[in-house]
């Protein structure tokens, strides 16, 4: 008996030649893979560029949909149950099918669009040689190497390398809400240890941060390659290998955006907690470098009626949940110290030499509360305290918005936990912020896209 035909034609068929290297593997460069992508700001801004967008893959969807009902409704047997079988198997591949799919063709809107030029005021550059003073540094035209702050105008297209980080409040909510899990899994644990009471006066917080982000993740991102300068008093954003040969005190600057957590192409907790170097791209929605951002985008809407509360919000998320350097310093010593340069910056504010019976009385003060460090609410009423002792005692008072920003301040200089009792076991997930509050660069951007 022959072979069959087919086997024959298979055998005979000439060996194909191997592809050229360089078309099978592809280079460095066009390695991209996504950690974010808002496919509706994407299609917007390809749509205004290219016009119409087809998705090749809606009309394949559509019948295959189509076909799957026509399926059920003739296969289908009320009796046995094969019908629900049927339809739930091929819905189940459907839904793969239509998301690799859809995440293959927004992949593609990306690359499209990416490769558009001169759409970008700042995108990844390389200097071949940095600037040899001022005046060179300033006759730079390239954008992307040294741009003014005005002109990092509303709408610009700007591309960074950045080390990726959520924003401290996101963290801080994070943090409350897996330790209010664990607590109530094992209350043994945290009730021994005594961090039960200080729990329940945290879950509030979290519970306030979960309502007012609304699934939305602010992002917080230092800059790898670049950092802002003063040159007669004008802010500039400049590339680090530019300014190599040039004497200027740089300050970091840093991205900050919010995006959406249905945007994200891989698991939360493996990308905004490591710090990753990725590429952050997004359009700037507030011009110029600001000194000032709220993370929590729906707490602007209570200013009216609960001023401090972006304030208070913006404070908890840089100290809450920090370990005080120093460990071999008590929490009671450090509400002292915090207490003193509370009061001390009160005063300093209003001009204001205490006497020595002022003075008595003050570090008297001070000592009577220094035991309030066990707890937020603790806390609290120890800077009240001493707030109202300068008001009554010495004459001195400071407006609401400033108080809470010198609060804050002693509190991070000084080390003082808002949590104490949790703040050993949190800062092994979550960093704590620095000892002293530096002045902020940010750009604020719409992020379109997080990728590496």
């Amino acid at each position: 008996m022959g072979l069959p035909k087919w086997w024959k034609t298979k055998r005979n068929r000439p060996a194909r030649a191997p592809e050229e290297p360089s078309k099978r593997i592809p280079t460095k460069a066009d390695l991209r893979e996504f950690i974010y992508l808002d496919e509706v700001s994407l299609r917007s801004l390809l749509s205004s560029l290219t016009g119409d967008l087809r998705e090749g893959a809606s009309e394949q969807l559509s019948d295959e949909l189509q076909a799957e009902v026509a399926g059920a409704l003739k296969v289908g047997n009320a009796l046995t149950g094969a019908e629900a079988n049927v339809s739930s198997r091929f819905q189940a591949v459907n839904n793969s099918t239509t998301q690799t799919s859809r995440k293959a063709t927004v992949q593609s809107w990306f690359k499209q669009f990416h490769e558009l030029e001169g759409l970008r005021l700042i995108e990844v550059a390389h200097v071949a040689k940095g600037a040899a003073d001022h005046a060179a540094l300033l006759s730079t035209t390239d954008k992307s190497l040294l741009s003014r702050s005005d002109e990092l105008a509303r709408g610009e297209l700007v591309e960074f390398r950045v080390q990726l980080s959520a924003d401290p409040v996101y963290r801080l909510g994070t943090t409350v809400t897996e330790f209010a899990g664990m607590a109530d899994d094992y209350p043994d644990m945290f009730g021994a240890s005594g961090a039960l009471a200080s729990l329940r006066e945290v879950q509030p917080i979290g519970k306030v941060l979960d309502r007012l982000l609304v699934g939305l993740i602010p992002i917080r991102a230092f800059a790898v390659d670049y950092s802002v300068v003063a040159i007669d008093g004008i802010k500039y954003v400049a590339h680090n290998d530019l300014l190599s040969e040039v004497e200027l005190d740089r300050k970091p600057l840093q991205i900050v955006g919010v995006t959406e957590q249905l945007g994200y192409w891989k698991d939360l907790r493996r990308v905004l907690f490591s710090e990753a170097e990725v590429t952050l791209l997004g359009r700037i929605s507030r011009t110029g470098i600001q000194d000032g951002w709220t993370p929590v985008k729906l707490a602007d809407l209570f200013k009216e009626t609960v001023p401090g509360l972006v304030a208070q919000i913006n404070a908890a998320g840089r100290s809450g949940t920090q370990l005080a350097p120093g460990s071999g310093i008590s929490n009671d010593a450090r509400l002292a110290n915090a207490l003193v340069q509370y009061a001390g910056a009160i005063l300093a504010r209003n001009k204001h030499k205490l006497t020595e019976p002022e003075q008595t009385e003050l570090a008297e003060a001070v000592v009577a509360l220094q035991d309030r460090s066990g707890s937020v609410s603790a806390q609290h009423g120890a800077f009240a305290a001493i707030r109202t002792h300068l008001a009554e005692s010495i004459g001195v008072t400071v407006g609401a918005r400033r108080e809470l920003a010198i609060r804050e301040q002693a509190r991070v200089s000084s080390g003082l936990p808002l949590f104490p009792t949790l703040a050993p076991t949190a800062t092994s997930l979550v960093q704590g912020t620095s000892a002293t509050v530096e002045e902020e660069n940010l750009v604020d951007v719409e992020i379109i896209a997080i990728y590496w």
